[in-house]
């Protein structure tokens, strides 16, 4: 019996001072303006500024200042990309601190790259953390490019056609067997189009054909087609389709 009591108040004590400690953590915190943070990047954009905020629990009445730390394994985000300032500054008798994050479209798309941050302290405020998706936006029309591959997959490849004016190859994929691990799947990738009369060609190197494509913005498809086989084989067959950007 005195065993059992005991062994209840030793757990009751550690109950407590467990409490205690995330009490200590809520009471004196600093964090980022979320766990998760988009940023979105106009195309071709160089030195793109984007404002992140902090936050801690406490005001103090001088200013605090936080170390911010790139985790670089959690990171895809190029360091030629993007800069950032070593620290961020919470002004007294403020809870708010604002630093500057300076990103240029060298690779960006609309596939996610991160950037994982971390803020550090020289007292015992219990830090925060947060990761930055970085992206490409897009100030006009969002066009998606779908193709399905037949059993030989690295056989299609693609042009997309500017025809505003003299005719343009803008995006070009597929080239040299690219999607030969893709036998009977799929591959989506997506493009920022303006307004305008655009083309896409889609080839199949043996010349036998197979590959399906659909070109769509949100649920309206634009163009689709089949790349059809030709005769005799071993000379490349294409389909050419044609859509408007509203």
């Amino acid at each position: 019996m005195k065993k059992n009591f005991l062994i209840g108040i030793l757990s009751l004590g550690f109950a407590f001072l467990g409490c205690e400690q995330d009490d200590i953590e809520r009471a004196n915190r600093v964090s980022f303006e979320n766990e998760t943070v988009e940023v979105q990047v106009p195309r071709d954009a160089i030195d793109f500024q984007r404002p992140i905020s902090i936050y801690v629990s406490e005001v103090s009445g001088s200013d605090r200042v936080f170390q911010i730390a790139v985790n670089d394994e959690e990171s895809t985000l190029e360091s030629s990309e993007y800069s950032i300032p070593s620290s961020v500054t919470v002004p007294a008798n403020s809870k708010t601190g604002e630093f500057i994050m300076t990103v240029s479209d060298v690779s960006l798309s609309f596939e996610a790259k991160t950037l994982s941050l971390q803020l550090l302290s020289d007292d015992d405020t219990y830090t925060g953390n947060a990761m930055l998706f970085v992206t490409e936006r897009c100030d006009d029309t969002v066009v998606g490019l779908n193709l399905a591959f037949d059993d030989y997959a690295e056989e299609a490849y693609w042009d997309l056609y500017d025809l505003s004016g003299t005719p343009t190859i803008i995006f070009s994929g597929g080239q040299g067997s690219a999607y030969d691990e893709l036998d009977n799947g799929e591959f989506d990738i997506e493009f920022c189009l303006a307004s305008g009369n655009y083309g896409i060609v889609v080839y199949d190197g043996y010349g036998d054909g197979g590959t399906t494509f659909t070109v769509s913005a949100g649920e309206t498809v634009l163009a689709s087609g089949t790349v059809p086989g030709g005769n005799p084989a071993n000379v490349p067959t294409n389909i050419t389709s044609l859509f408007t950007v509203d």
